[in-house]
């Protein structure tokens, strides 16, 4: 799988460099990964149930939908743990693409939540 790079541009606001939007947006996600579901402990980015398979915590993060940073409008902003934010960089998905093979023409609810655009793939067309 070919690596696509998400368009990054502008600086984090103040806000963000002070925490505050990403209290906002886990608090949103009611301290859950909006990707996998996995819990946060309330007013933290630490999981409650997981951890990594070395017995570190998952941390949980903020990622930018349209690899804006200083976009920060709750629209454009997704509660994740570090696993699915390394693997949404990696599909490099972005508003408007089609949906990663991963997801299966699934779009995770975050995306029909937010009513953004994306077109299905079309290699799974040989799945069905």
């Amino acid at each position: 799988m070919q690596k696509l790079k998400l368009p990054t541009s502008g600086e984090y606001p103040n806000l963000w460099r002070r925490g505050l939007i990403q209290i906002r947006a886990a608090h949103r996600a009611h301290y859950h990964c909006e990707q996998c579901g996995i819990r946060f402990l309330e007013g933290s980015n630490l999981a409650l149930d997981d951890k990594k398979r070395d017995g570190s915590p998952i941390i949980g993060g903020v990622h930018h939908i349209d690899g804006n940073k200083a976009n920060c409008t709750m629209r454009n902003l997704v509660f994740l743990c570090q696993r699915c934010h390394f693997r949404l960089h990696l599909y490099g998905w972005i508003p408007g693409r089609p949906l990663p093979l991963a997801w299966r023409n699934t779009p995770p609810h975050w995306i029909l939540n937010r009513n953004l655009p994306y077109e299905l793939h079309p290699q799974m067309v040989l799945f069905s």
